[in-house]
């Protein structure tokens, strides 16, 4: 297994054995390279500094998809939910 960075490419490829022709699958940023029998054996980020960066930002975030897409949850909403189930416990208790 190797990981290299290509710094004029602004890529990181992982290998864990040599890379044949080209990635399987492409979205975004990603690269994936897999076999007929569906083991991954390669992956690429580009550009994989932005990508890091982006990463590191929102390390603390989780992004929502389907119908929450939209929805802004703020501290108070998880302090007033969090109240409402420490009362619910205290009640069975």
């Amino acid at each position: 297994m190797t990981i290299s960075y290509i710094p004029t490419k602004d890529e990181l490829v992982l290998k864990f054995r040599p890379l044949e022709g080209k990635p399987s699958k492409e979205f975004g940023s990603f690269r994936l390279w897999w076999d007929d029998e569906g083991d991954i054996y390669g992956i690429g980020i580009m550009p994989y500094m932005k990508e890091l960066e982006d990463f590191k930002k929102n390390l603390n975030r989780v992004q929502l998809g389907g119908v929450w897409k939209s929805v802004k949850i703020t501290e108070g909403d998880i302090e007033k939910i969090r109240e409402g189930l420490l009362k619910k416990l205290g009640e069975k208790w």
